[in-house]
């Protein structure tokens, strides 16, 4: 039978990956490659351009490609460093207007990024969609809306889908709580998973989505949703069994807390025990709830490298930043994980609610009781609406609206601290201990990273820059 010519030809997506930002290393676009495994099981004809490692400009590609849809993706608003501030708000803008200059196609906006400030960015214009959260069912069903020519009411019922209305007005659905469930799986271009990794990038496997936790600061439950939605054990496997035929070694579990049920890490353990990939991995853990029992079995897994999200060691700090867990819990699991001899690092706020210069120096004083651990320390907190640091700051009663946050990053320190005065107590106590971090890696490390990976070493190789701190320091 003849076939029929009188089927339309499938719509072509250029995805654009707008995020070049690489410290401490390049993030290879998980969340695209979930959005491009998602279109083409809907029929759709994928490209991705990404802006970092693509060879042709992105006015080539379009000329080249001639896609009816294109889909951006950002991934961040800002560097999130009050001392050394940098926003990506006007590359967003720069990448608009240039495809707007050779493409009448849709521009569709989503990512982490979008997420936070969806409005916000929307109302900036350049755009002719906004999608908040997930996209993996939303953006097929909203090109399935635009392919039928639907008008104002069916837009409407895209879950997560930010527009604007027939009057003007900006309209965002809200989003359905299945849309952040996983529902495909993540097609990986293999071209742009090698230009990933041989500059260094740990790709990520996401085995849940979702955060119940309650940090005043985190985005995390406005972009994924509060309830934690799994992904099954074998289809964490199947993922990495498709990375590691990629040439991947090492992969970081980019969930915002591995260990939110401790039955799931024994579930997805257990199945990569059997299924002996040789694949090694880092994750996110909260100090709560951990066990040497439970972080041997991880170890057996291929864990390697451990970051905490601690925060602070200083209980009362802890309070206030809405941790569940004390300081004592933070020395038992970095204990249990240097006597296994697991990398481990932990991420410190300084300045945030609750903080004082005695909880700065009792910080400061706890980190050096934990045995082989490293340090990334942060000054001020970003303040996101939404928050509960939002809430308690409550700057719409000094007549601030969330716009005012996205253009200009805005952070929090208690009064009696400025930025000044608290990276200069930083870059002294980082003087005299190699295993702090305070922003962007030294240079050094960076360029001794780069000569490692192109020896083959993979790996987040944090490490490595205490050494390289400890011979500077002689």
């Amino acid at each position: 039978m003849p076939p029929d010519t009188n089927e339309p030809a499938p719509s072509r997506v250029l995805l654009v990956n707008l995020n070049s930002y690489d410290q401490p290393y390049p993030v290879y676009p998980l969340g695209l490659a979930y959005l491009d495994g998602a279109l083409r099981q809907s029929g759709y004809v994928t490209e991705i351009w990404d802006a970092r490692m693509a060879g042709a400009s992105l006015e080539e590609c379009v000329a080249r490609f001639r896609p009816d849809f294109i889909g951006l993706s950002m991934r961040n608003i800002d560097n999130v460093q009050c001392h050394n501030p940098k926003s990506f708000i006007h590359d967003l803008v720069g990448f608009c207007r240039r495809l707007r200059a050779v493409s009448a196609a849709p521009l569709v906006l989503g990512g982490s990024g979008f997420s936070v400030f969806p409005r916000e960015i929307f109302a900036l214009g350049g755009i002719d969609y906004g999608i908040h959260g997930a996209g993996e069912r939303t953006l097929p069903q909203l090109l399935g809306v635009l392919r039928a020519g639907g008008g104002e009411a069916a837009l409407g019922q895209v879950s997560g889908l930010v527009f604007r209305a027939a009057d003007g007005a900006v309209r965002a659905v809200p989003c359905s709580a299945q849309d952040s469930a996983f529902c495909t799986e993540p097609h990986h271009d293999p071209e742009l998973m090698r230009a990933y990794l041989a500059q260094g990038s740990l790709p990520g496997v996401q085995t849940q989505r979702g955060c119940p936790l309650h940090c005043c600061y985190c985005t995390y439950p406005l972009i994924e949703g509060s309830r934690s939605r799994f992904l099954g054990a074998d289809a964490v496997v199947g993922e990495m069994r498709r990375m590691a035929g990629l040439g991947v070694k090492f992969v970081f579990f980019v969930d915002s807390v591995f260990n939110t049920r401790t039955e799931h890490v024994v579930e997805v353990c257990e199945a990569l025990i059997r299924a002996d990939l040789g694949v090694k991995w880092e994750c996110f853990l909260r100090p709560r709830g951990i066990t040497r029992e439970l972080l041997e079995l991880m170890q057996r897994a291929g864990l390697s490298h451990i970051e905490f999200g601690s925060d602070s060691l200083s209980d009362p700090v802890l309070r206030s930043y809405g941790k569940s867990f004390s300081f004592e819990e933070i020395r038992t699991a970095s204990e249990q994980a240097h006597s296994l001899g697991l990398h481990y690092s932990h991420f410190i706020i300084f300045g945030g609610p609750g903080e004082t210069a005695a909880t700065v120096e009792e910080t400061l004083a706890r980190a050096r009781m934990l045995p082989g651990a490293f340090f990334f320390g942060t000054l001020g907190m970003r303040i996101y609406p939404d928050t509960p640091l939002w809430r308690q700051l409550a700057p719409e009663a000094r007549g601030e609206a969330p716009a005012d946050y996205l253009v200009e990053p805005r952070f929090h320190l208690e009064p009696e601290f400025t930025v000044e005065s608290l990276h200069a107590r930083m870059r002294e106590h980082q003087k005299e201990n190699s295993n702090w971090i305070v922003g962007d890696p030294p240079q050094a490390f960076v360029e001794t990273m780069g000569k490692l990976r192109r020896r083959g070493v993979s790996g987040p190789m944090w490490e490595y820059a205490e050494l390289l701190q400890r011979m500077q320091q002689g």
